[in-house]
C-alpha cells in the first residue's frame, strides 16, 4: 500500500544551499524530508504536515531524484535543495534553509499524526528536554508489524531510529553541530550525542510509516539485518561500509 491509499493500522529550479535568518516564531516547526525517488509516498507525507496547524515550513533535501519527487515537491509549497545522497548530508542540508525554532526530521514515507505539531511543542516545553520522537505504526497490519512497533515505544537508542521522526530545538541542534555526514545510521549516532546533553521523550501519538523495506525481504529477515547492522555499528564498523550491506 502506497500513498494516499496506505491504510493506517492503529495500535495506540533547484535551489542552491543558502542560510535564511531564523525567526522569532516559537510555535512554528520546520518539517525537513530527505528525498530519493519518493514520488509514491511523498505527497501523503506532505500532505500530513499541511494538516497540522501554524505557520510551517517544510524543506526538501533531494538527492537528484529521476522521478517525479521534485514536481511534486514544488507543487507543495515547499522550499526545495539539492544534495549529495546520504541522509545524515541531506538533512544537515536542510537544516540550512530552515528558519523556525524547533526541527522535525521527517522520512519521505513516514506520516505525521493529528496533533503532531502541538505533541512536538508539548514535549521540548520542558527546558530538561533535548529532543524527542514518535512511536510508530505500520501501514500493514500483520503481526510482526505490530510487535515491532510496540518496540518504538521503547525509549532507548536501540528502539529508536530516524522514521520515527525525531525532533528538537534549532539552537540545540546548531550546538550539537548536527547530524554526522553519514549515509545512514546517522539517527542512531545523534541520539547518542543528544543523550548526554538533556532528556528524550517518546510522543504519546504514532507515526505511521511504510513497511516497504520488511515487505521487500519478509519482515523477519529485514529486522534481523537491522538488528546486525546495528550492532557492527556499535562494535565500530564504518556506516560506509555498513551501507552497502544495507543497500
Amino acid at each position: 500500500m502506497q500513498g494516499a491509499a496506505a491504510v493506517r493500522y492503529s495500535h495506540c529550479q533547484i535551489s542552491r544551499f543558502r542560510n535564511l535568518p531564523q525567526i522569532d516564531n516559537k510555535s512554528s516547526i520546520s518539517f525537513i524530508i530527505p528525498t530519493l525517488n519518493e514520488e509514491s509516498h511523498l505527497p501523503s507525507t506532505l500532505a500530513s504536515i499541511q494538516k497540522q496547524p501554524g505557520d510551517h515550513q517544510i524543506i526538501i533535501a533531494d538527492a537528484r531524484s529521476k522521478d517525479a519527487t521534485p514536481a511534486i515537491a514544488k507543487s507543495h509549497d515547499t522550499d526545495f535543495i539539492t544534495s549529495p545522497q546520504g541522509r545524515g548530508i541531506q538533512l544537515n542540508a536542510g537544516a540550512t534553509l530552515a528558519r523556525h525554532n524547533y526541527l522535525c526530521f521527517l522520512h519521505a514515507d513516514t506520516q505525521l499524526p493529528a496533533g503532531a505539531s502541538a505533541s512536538i511543542m508539548q514535549v521540548l516545553s520542558d527546558p530538561s528536554t533535548i529532543a524527542g520522537s514518535f512511536p510508530l505504526q505500520f501501514d500493514q497490519d500483520k503481526a510482526l508489524y505490530r510487535f515491532y512497533a510496540a518496540c518504538s515505544r521503547i525509549n532507548h537508542t536501540l528502539f529508536t531510529y530516524g522514521d520515527q521522526a525525531l525532533f528538537l530545538r534549532a539552537q540545540d541542534y546548531k550546538t550539537l553541530g548536527g547530524y554526522r555526514n553519514f549515509p545512514f545510521l546517522e539517527d542512531i549516532e545523534i541520539q547518542r550525542r543528544l543523550r548526554k546533553f538533556g532528556r528524550f521523550k517518546k510522543s504519546r501519538l504514532c507515526v505511521t510509516t511504510s513497511a516497504r523495506r520488511f515487505e521487500r525481504i519478509g519482515p523477519l529477515r529485514q529486522q534481523l539485518r537491522n538488528i546486525a547492522i546495528v550492532a557492527a555499528y556499535l562494535l565500530g564498523l564504518s556506516p560506509k561500509t555498513l551501507s552497502l550491506y544495507y543497500r
